[in-house]
């Protein structure tokens, strides 16, 4: 960890932290429904803007049109070989609508729905049934394969859970609006799951599935508020979402409850940094429409003055046994150290993650800001995956209507809290960035290496530039270190650098796409064009296209990492 960093401040802060202020917030958002577009969501904005001028800060409600689908009805009726109706079934945000007579077909068992076992199968026309989450990658796959539609059995023996099932980020583009699927998915319960794979298994069947999905342009309201810094025009954003399926107390209240109170916080005694408030909707309905629409709009001010994102979700959980986290490379340390200094609870291992992805940020939880160069954080207390702990560790309640005000532990709530306001703190009243991108150069190389072994190929022109960006930082890093007033020239041009190398480096590990874009909600690995080109073993026409598409995604990286490096040796040469 770098020296310059405030980690005294910290500790009256975390002493400041109000469990009754976060309980009033729990309550006030207690029976609402806070579906995307409805009144109770425009309700909750309202309050939270009020509360944040209550406490000082500025706050503004904005509001944009944004595509959300919201799931209405559905139903199945298997017709053959026997006749049985399921009509305790839910569909998906962004599944498609049957005509009101449903689609019918042959029913297709896949254990699994990958590329090879579609490509196995003979799913054209037919209703395909698995066992499992409606995500993105699944839909897509059967949705080009020209299924009829998808019947889940779902993976709670209890519940059904509401889920969204397009791969595209926020609101289309032009270059993306045909991605949405046309797939009409039906979920139903373990018990009615097991009860047709049984059928699957004796012969041939038969199914209807009917569908209802409101899929629409949206008023939403986006409240959004703001401490500025006493020393610095850059600034942390502070996000989770107002947006919930039914209720939705832990899934978010209780994130919007501990924003709050972070910025009744840092409104009284406003940080050298500031900080930014982010409430976004149409996280569930709208693929994350609110953060994504607000990045936008923002875009060159997060450019310029962004140092980071640090998403709020899930939190208070009762019955959370560890704290879940995941980090960019660069404030990985200080992430950990953040959470063991201010946490109480135990830290869980990366593998027990789950379905939000391993100790990296993955395409979830209102990524929206990786384009613009923000370093990303994110960290709560969770129950483990399985049994009380739901599919993701986030409570067997997640996504349903049993996502009530009995589901919180306040004194976790807090806990995660005083996490917030320790992060804010290191972020926002340091000397200098606790950013390391030294960390960051030893991360892209050990992605390139693990590319290399999976692959047979060799990179060694990114060698030679990661060679060379890391031997610049290190003469930076010792200027850095040596920072220690926060309003001063060198603090400044310190600060100036970390956010340009995070300009330059968070896309080129992350992204894709144009630095203005967005990454599709689809499985994401570092380094993604590049790692899908190198491992392209196919035809010979195929494997000369890769060659094309490596040669440049090659190219990018090593033009970023070239540029990262020229900015550390003129901070150096200046310094």
């Amino acid at each position: 960890m770098l020296e310059p960093i405030d980690r005294e401040t910290e500790k009256a802060l975390r002493e400041r932290v109000d469990r009754d202020e976060l309980e009033r917030h729990v309550d006030a958002f207690d029976g609402t429904e806070r579906i995307s577009g409805t009144d109770d969501e425009w309700a909750a904005a309202e309050y939270v803007v009020e509360t944040l001028r209550e406490y000082g800060c500025e706050a503004e409600l904005r509001s944009f049109e944004g595509y959300i689908s919201v799931p209405e009805d559905a139903r199945v009726d298997v017709t053959a070989p026997t006749r049985e109706t399921f009509d305790e079934a839910i569909t998906t945000s962004f599944g498609a609508s049957t005509p009101p007579s449903g689609v019918s077909g042959e029913v297709v068992r896949l254990d699994d729905v990958t590329e090879a076992s579609v490509a196995a199968a003979d799913v054209e026309g037919k209703i395909v049934f698995t066992t499992g989450l409606p995500t993105p990658e699944p839909i897509t796959l059967l949705d080009d394969a020209g299924a009829a539609a998808v019947i889940y059995q779902s993976v709670n023996p209890d519940q059904l859970h509401e889920m969204i099932v397009t791969p595209v980020w926020g609101t289309p583009g032009l270059d993306d609006a045909d991605e949405i699927p046309e797939l009409p998915v039906a979920q139903i319960g373990h018990d009615a799951g097991n009860w047709l794979l049984e059928r699957c298994t004796e012969g041939p069947v038969e199914a209807t599935v009917t569908t209802e999905v409101t899929t629409e342009l949206t008023t939403l309201p986006c409240p959004v508020g703001r401490v500025d810094g006493t020393e610095s025009d850059r600034y942390l954003v502070v996000g989770n979402h107002v947006d919930s399926w039914y209720e939705g107390i832990t899934d978010n209240a209780t994130a919007m409850a501990a924003t709050l109170e972070l910025a009744r916080i840092a409104a009284a005694d406003p940080p050298a940094r500031g900080l930014v408030f982010g409430f976004w909707p149409a996280h569930s309905t709208g693929r994350y429409a609110g953060s994504a629409w607000w990045a936008d709009q923002e875009w060159l001010d997060l450019r310029e003055n962004g140092v980071a994102y640090y998403h709020l979700d899930l939190n208070g959980l009762k019955g959370a046994d560890g704290l879940w986290h995941q980090e960019m490379a660069e404030l990985g340390e200080e992430h950990v150290d953040v959470l063991e200094t201010a946490g109480d609870l135990p830290l869980l291992d990366g593998g027990e993650a789950g379905f939000l992805g391993d100790d990296r940020p993955a395409r979830n939880s209102d990524q929206s800001f990786w384009g613009a160069g923000l370093s990303s954080l994110l960290s709560g207390a969770r129950l483990e995956p399985g049994g009380e702990g739901g599919p993701i560790g986030g409570g067997w309640w997640w996504h349903t209507p049993e996502d009530t005000r009995d589901k919180v532990d306040l004194d976790v709530l807090a806990e995660e809290t005083r996490i917030g306001v320790t992060l804010a703190s290191r972020l926002c009243d340091s000397p200098a960035l606790p950013h390391d991108y030294r960390a960051t150069a030893v991360d892209i190389r050990e992605q390139i290496e693990a590319i290399e072994a999976e692959t047979d190929r060799s990179f060694d022109g990114v060698h030679e530039e990661i060679d060379a960006l890391a031997a610049a930082l290190d003469e930076a890093y010792d200027l850095i270190d040596a920072v220690d007033v926060v309003d001063s020239d060198a603090a400044a041009a310190a600060e100036d650098l970390q956010v340009t190398l995070g300009n330059k480096l968070i896309p080129a590990l992350y992204t894709s796409r144009r630095d203005y874009d967005q990454e599709p909600a689809l499985p994401h690995e570092p380094l993604p064009e590049l790692r899908r080109a190198a491992g392209v073993d196919g035809t010979r026409r195929e494997e000369r296209f890769a060659e094309t598409t490596l040669t440049r995604e090659e190219t990018r990286l090593r033009h970023r990492l070239r540029n990262a490096r020229k900015a550390a040796e003129s901070f150096v040469a200046s310094n």
